[in-house]
């Protein structure tokens, strides 16, 4: 579905991707995983045109795409990591939502109220928090916002930066849940980025690791204990063993 081919940015003159290759396939979600400061979240920008390019390009589902443009501006969403600055402190939840179904043209004019309304339902906002503004949401909730806003476009791919790492423990549970059941529902294919591997067990199909700015593994979940071979993935798996 989604291919990346020989990307590399820079910034500064520093090489923070260097010629990353990668791939995402329909119904897949990958994990990314790697060191903080690696450049995970500057490839996740990457994708979604937050950042430019400075050589490689993009194909989804066969043709070329510009990264933030033309049909990659609805079919690649991202999901920021931190949801509440990323959403705007003028607008409801269901405002939020809405907002998105019209920009993207989704649906009915005359069903889009509703359909924000069942969207939101969707990911257990209470009735009564639709039309409150985000200062009046937890961070639980405005993630469920957030994932709804950019459900709401109809993506093919959606981007998470590190969706759990501001979370405490009970609403990273909740979340993980949110994600599985969006990818039961809709078949969403999904990039994970994450600091932590423990989580991505629960959720990815396979697993990029990060590191010196390149791709230095690329294994499905299911072999990743066993079969890493980079340094910095085995650490990863050990922490696999660990957790058990």
């Amino acid at each position: 579905m989604l291919t990346v081919q020989n990307l590399t940015k820079r910034f500064q003159g520093r090489v923070v991707l260097n010629d990353v290759s990668m791939s995402i396939d329909a119904g897949e979600i990958v994990g990314l995983i790697g060191r903080s400061g690696a450049g995970k979240s500057t490839l996740a920008r990457c994708l979604t045109g937050l950042e430019t390019i400075d050589h490689g390009r993009m194909i989804l589902n066969g043709a070329q795409i510009t990264p933030g443009q033309g049909a990659a501006r609805q079919h690649l969403q991202y999901l920021w990591q931190d949801p509440v600055q990323s959403l705007s402190p003028y607008l409801t939840a269901h405002t939020t939502v809405l907002e998105t179904l019209n920009g993207f043209n989704v649906g009915p004019r005359q069903q889009r109220a509703a359909q924000a309304r069942d969207m939101l339902a969707a990911f257990s906002l209470p009735e009564d928090m639709l039309h409150r503004r985000m200062h009046a949401l937890s961070g639980g909730q405005c993630q469920r916002v957030a994932l709804a806003r950019a459900l709401a476009a109809q993506p093919q791919v959606l981007i998470l930066d590190e969706p759990l790492s501001s979370l405490d423990l009970p609403t990273q549970i909740s979340t993980i849940n949110v994600l599985q059941k969006l990818h039961a529902d809709h078949g969403t294919s999904m990039l994970i980025v994450s600091h932590d591997l423990a989580p991505l067990r629960h959720l990815a199909h396979r697993i990029l690791v990060l590191d010196d700015a390149q791709i230095v593994e690329n294994l499905p979940m299911a072999r990743f204990g066993h079969d890493a071979v980079s340094p910095l993935a085995r650490a990863y798996a050990q922490t696999l063993t660990h957790d058990r």
